[in-house]
């Protein structure tokens, strides 16, 4: 009997404790996972602003794709080094292309302004034609209509509709 009594007792604690422990994992993943990001961002900065293109490559892409598996993060503090890149003459294509994506996936302003200027500049005819397009799909976002416009337009268009004439009415 005490034998059962103590089983019984073990469970319980079981069944109470186990819940109390994985919210405590949850809040403690929260700060790991903000750390993280926290720190591989500090890292692709790094990555970045080093002399030496294959890493400025590589922590060019990977900035554009932790921007896109983190939409909700800024990462402002990687767009200087995006641009000065961008901007380089002297950095190889491909680093600037790939930089140019990245910044243009960061959306901010700083990056898009540099962006239409090294399209408007650049002596590089693949980084110009690249940067061209990407400042061309900034300004079709910018351009979208909002959903009052929208309705107003309809409404607009609705009420001042000619009639079909009626010989091609069926």
């Amino acid at each position: 009997m005490k034998a059962t009594v103590v089983f019984c007792l073990g469970m319980m604690m079981l069944l109470v404790t186990r819940p109390l422990l994985a919210l405590d994992e949850t809040l403690t993943s929260g700060r790991f996972i903000n750390a993280t990001i926290e720190q591989s961002e500090r890292g692709i900065k790094r990555a970045l602003e080093a002399p030496s293109p294959g890493l400025q490559l590589t922590g060019a892409n990977t900035a554009r794709q932790l921007k896109e598996l983190l939409p909700q993060q800024e990462f402002s503090s990687l767009v200087i080094p995006l641009m000065r890149i961008v901007q380089d003459e002297k950095a190889e294509t491909s680093t600037r292309i790939v930089a140019a994506i990245a910044l243009h996936g960061l959306n901010s302003g700083k990056g898009d302004f540099a962006i239409s200027r090294t399209a408007e500049f650049t002596d590089n005819p693949r980084l110009k034609n690249a940067c061209f397009w990407l400042a061309y799909y900034r300004k079709i976002g910018e351009r979208k209509a909002h959903p009052d416009d929208v309705s107003r337009l309809k409404s607009l268009i609705e009420h001042t509709a000619p009639e079909p004439f009626p010989e091609l009415a069926f």
